[in-house]
């Protein structure tokens, strides 16, 4: 490995930004992770001259502060693989999404399956909650009244 120029980072508020080569690293401090000892930086590089070296480290990978000026000082000098990088983030994202997705059709099955029992479908449901949008809060309340078994009011 050759001699590398040392990017030197200055602070602006919670993050630190520096320029070498026509790239401009920024390492952000996540808040909540610098509470504690675990690694609290996140990296994203921003390539002003188009030529591939960006990345953008935030909710996949975090370092320590001396970590994350030597990840940059690698992307600098061309020794990390970006594009394997973003593919390996762009697949953790799908995975999350998918996940994400299968969870929330669990749960619209769960409510389609008490709707089903109730008798209604959700397309009725989505009338019904326009109608009590409808409403108004005095009526609403009369509602609730009612089934509390107060009856109706005398009008």
């Amino acid at each position: 490995m050759g001699k590398r120029k040392e990017i030197k980072f200055r602070r602006d508020g919670r993050v630190y930004e520096g320029r070498q080569n026509g790239v401009i690293f920024r390492l952000y401090e996540d808040r909540d992770k610098i509470k504690t000892c675990a690694p609290a930086y996140s990296v994203t590089a921003v390539d002003t001259k188009n030529e591939g070296r960006e990345i953008c480290t935030a909710g996949h990978q975090y370092f320590h502060m001396d970590a994350a000026k030597e990840f940059c000082q690698q992307i600098a000098a061309g020794e990390i693989d970006l594009e394997t990088l973003q593919e390996q983030f762009a697949a953790a994202d799908a995975a999350i999404e998918q996940e994400a997705i299968r969870a929330a059709a669990e749960r619209a099955k769960k409510f389609r399956t008490r709707l089903e029992a109730a008798g209604i479908s959700y397309m009725e449901l989505l009338e019904l909650e326009a109608l009590r949008a409808d409403l108004g809060g005095l009526a609403h309340n009369i509602l609730i009244g009612y089934e509390r078994g107060e009856g109706w009011p005398n009008a």
